[in-house]
């Protein structure tokens, strides 16, 4: 059985107490390997789950969050007007301009995921990644299609757990704040 440790980036800005918080709470694991997305805010969240093993994260791109397009750096409500009717209703199929679907995430997503836990039959890695990706990971790995991924809460630095037993996910914890399930 391999354990996959899958965590959301801890928020932008003045994040330390979070990054202490899920440092210290994935030191009681032993990790054979951290991942992460390559964006600033996995990286350096990654970085402290790893330092106090000695580990260098290791960037996998396809742990990154959907890719917005042209719409990169806005908020939601900087979006069209019309662009934020159809995320709200559809949100499951919807393309940002120039841009990625959840169901682009879900696929690099999953196929990332399975290629990580290969590689580590019998141990336990942690992935930092972003709340859409990890939501369309989520999703997949509870059969929950269409606009289920989008009830899945994930919180800043949330701790989510996933046990793979030949190949099959078994996922053991959501959007929580302890390591140990």
């Amino acid at each position: 059985m391999t354990k996959l440790v899958l965590c959301r980036h801890a928020e932008n800005g003045n994040n330390n107490e979070q990054l202490a918080r899920l440092a210290a709470e994935l030191a009681r694991l032993s990790l054979a390997a951290v991942y992460t997305s390559p964006l600033d805010r996995a990286r350096r969240t990654a970085l402290a789950i790893a330092a106090e093993r000695g580990l260098v994260p290791i960037d996998i791109p396809d742990l990154r969050e959907i890719e917005q397009g042209d719409l990169a750096g806005l908020a939601f409500d900087e979006y069209p007007a019309g662009f934020q009717a159809e995320l709200l209703r559809s949100p499951a199929t919807v393309r940002f301009p120039g841009g990625e679907t959840y169901e682009d995430v879900r696929e690099r997503m999953a196929a990332a995921i399975v290629e990580i836990v290969a590689g580590h039959p019998n141990e336990t890695v942690a992935a930092i990644s972003h709340a859409g990706a990890i939501r369309a990971g989520l999703a997949t790995w509870l059969q929950a299609g269409g606009d289920g991924a989008f009830r899945i809460d994930q919180s800043f630095a949330a701790i989510n757990v996933i046990d793979w037993t030949d190949g099959v996910p078994f996922v053991r914890l959501v959007n929580g704040s302890r390591a140990e399930r």
